[in-house]
């Protein structure tokens, strides 16, 4: 009898098993995998997140109302820029993996970024790697991840990468984004520090050294742009894996 199943695809769960506890024994998986759904009364940012907001406007805070995930409102003031960030406890030595769920309300008036970066927040109006006045730029010494901005005159779906503060590198995934259109977004590195990144479970880019070997957090960024303000963008949730030394 084989010892190892294979699964391409998924797993279904159906009939009594999906009504009863379905796994017996004790369930033990060979990667840390960790994933925050935002479903506490409270965004704990004390000991889990950092939360630098852009502006007097911008909020940040748990959904709530029936509903799981971050919602971030991007406020009334221009270009101004808001973070919400784990500690920095990743490493490429351990080929971390982050993954996303996003909804944006309105695509032309708003920026956002979802991936790791060496901080985790910047002096607002920076961002980790925005397109602030049209081209892709990073305020991060290391970051890969996900931008979406106005500012680059198209809804398009970016891959960006910079490393040990050279410029940026980027590929377009090719996909609009569209009002109130969620994505799943996951950033994967190996441990030379290469990205693939993912869009809705299929590749859309790679970056090859994308970042160097320096501690690394995960990291939402969102604001305003062309005047739009009070904007929503929200995060689902946030799910983490990463090799155990």
């Amino acid at each position: 009898m084989s010892q190892e199943i294979r699964v391409e695809r998924t797993i279904k769960f159906l009939g009594d098993a999906n009504q009863e506890a379905n796994v017996e024994g004790d369930l033990l998986t060979k990667r840390m995998c960790s994933v925050d759904w935002f479903d506490q009364t409270a965004l704990n940012t004390t000991n889990d997140y950092t939360q630098t907001l852009g502006g007097s406007d911008d909020a940040g805070a748990l959904v709530a109302g029936g509903e799981c995930g971050f919602k971030g409102t991007t406020g009334t003031a221009d270009n101004n820029v808001s973070f919400l960030g784990t500690a920095l406890i990743f490493d490429i030595s351990q080929s971390p993996v982050i993954e996303t769920k996003i909804e944006i309300t309105d695509v032309s008036g708003t920026f956002v970024y979802f991936g790791f970066a060496d901080a985790n927040t910047e002096t607002t109006p920076a961002a980790t790697i925005d397109a602030d006045g049209g081209t892709l730029t990073a305020v991060a010494t290391d970051a890969v991840g996900f931008v979406i901005d106005a500012d680059l005159s198209t809804s398009s779906i970016y891959c960006a990468s910079t490393k040990s503060g050279a410029a940026v590198q980027s590929v377009d995934s090719g996909t609009d984004w569209t009002d109130t259109k969620s994505h799943v977004l996951r950033v994967a590195l190996d441990t030379s520090g290469n990205a693939r990144l993912y869009l809705d479970g299929t590749e859309c880019g790679y970056i090859a050294l994308a970042v160097a070997d320096v501690p690394l957090c995960a990291i939402l960024n969102y604001g305003t742009r062309a005047n739009d303000g009070a904007n929503y963008v929200y995060m689902r949730y946030l799910a983490k894996f990463q090799d155990i030394p």
